[in-house]
């Protein structure tokens, strides 16, 4: 955003633009479809076989595109939303062309330097970093290491590194609009509109929650050992930051926690109805996204949402739209009927985070 804000680049343009070498197998890909997730382009660290590649320790920017530059596209740009560290990763890439510079130097100069965030950096393995902690994960034989990440692979997708004290700057920074305008801060917080007309909750680098009558503009993520969650509730002055060393720590619940009693929102009130059981018939099944398959079943008239590590029961608000027994305040909705009125997608919503999965291949009939 601060260079377009300099002339340097326009977001409508296509990545051969900074890119001419990147493949786009005919596809029309731009900055926007990067940003926003919707480009299409395979999320390589998701891909089968990643995590035991030699691609963990990667060297180079070059080496890291060159796992997934060749990859067939997930499905065409524009149409469909779907998370990918490619995007970010050719983003960093299309930084440094620009400017000549590396990554780090272009984080450095652009954002670290002028607000004097004297503790934050691109983590490179080698620097002496005073303070840096070692990430951890969690085992049945206790905590261990956690396993090696090249920065090269992690690149503009996950590479940096910081304190407390430095995000509660950067926090700062954005509200008082001392780098971008009013004007390109909204833009950044408009939902992504999909060539269907359809709009996802994300925009241009940031999600787009709702927690219990909040809006929040939020980011999480992790690393191997390391999670984080940066939550702005704009309307409420209140900003919640959560950095851990621990890899499989739940940064997003321990979000939620605060936000509970921070904000001091009213409890939720479920009501639940009796579901048709035609309607149960038109969304059980399998639904598939990213990383893996979840199956809608009915057991004793009761339906359950399954995925590969947990079984959730789905209490009924209205036809469509349901909620988890064990945690109300994460939702699943079905949309997209087919016309023999099946559901062909499912949508699951948490405070913080959400997403879609499409009905498999065979079940749009049954």
């Amino acid at each position: 955003m601060l260079l377009e804000r300099q002339g340097k680049l326009r977001l409508d343009d296509a990545i051969q633009t900074y890119l001419p070498e990147y493949p786009t197998h005919g596809y029309h890909v731009t900055l926007t479809h990067l940003l926003t997730h919707t480009s299409g382009i395979s999320n390589f660290v998701t891909n089968r076989g990643f995590w035991e590649q030699p691609s963990l320790v990667a060297g180079s920017i070059d080496e890291v595109i060159a796992l997934f530059k060749d990859l067939p596209f997930d499905f065409e740009p524009g149409t469909q939303y779907g998370y990918s560290n490619s995007g970010y990763v050719l983003l960093g890439h299309i930084l440094e062309r620009l400017l000549d510079m590396s990554y780090a130097e272009v984080i450095e100069h652009l954002i670290f330097a002028p607000l004097g965030m004297a503790h934050s950096y691109y983590l490179d393995p080698e620097p002496i970093i005073p303070s840096r902690a070692s990430g951890y994960v969690r085992t049945k034989q206790g905590y261990q290491h956690a396993r090696f990440l090249t920065a090269a692979v992690k690149h503009a997708a996950g590479g940096l590194g910081t304190t407390l004290e430095d995000m509660i700057r950067w926090d700062a920074t954005l509200r008082e609009q001392r780098l971008l305008d009013q004007g390109t801060l909204e833009r950044m917080y408009a939902p992504v509109q999909l060539v269907d007309g359809r709009k996802e909750n994300y925009g241009l680098g940031w999600v787009l929650g709702h927690y219990r009558g909040h809006d929040v503009l939020c980011h999480g993520g992790g690393v191997p050992g390391f999670s984080a969650f940066f939550g702005r509730f704009l309307a409420d002055g209140v900003t919640i930051i959560v950095l851990s060393n621990q890899g499989d720590f739940n940064a997003f619940g321990l979000a939620g926690d605060i936000s509970y009693l921070v904000l001091d929102g009213p409890s939720l009130t479920r009501t639940s109805i009796s579901l048709d059981p035609e309607m149960s018939r038109k969304v059980i099944g399998t639904y598939r996204e990213r990383l893996g398959a979840l199956e809608v079943r009915e057991e004793e008239q009761t339906l359950y949402l399954s995925d590969q590590t947990a079984h959730h029961r789905l209490v009924p608000m209205n036809e469509t739209s349901f909620y988890w027994a064990e945690d109300e305040d994460v939702e699943v909705h079905f949309e997209n009927p087919n016309e023999q009125g099946i559901y062909e997608r499912l949508r699951v919503i948490w405070p913080f985070a959400w997403f879609t999965a499409e009905r498999s291949e065979g079940e749009r009939d049954v």
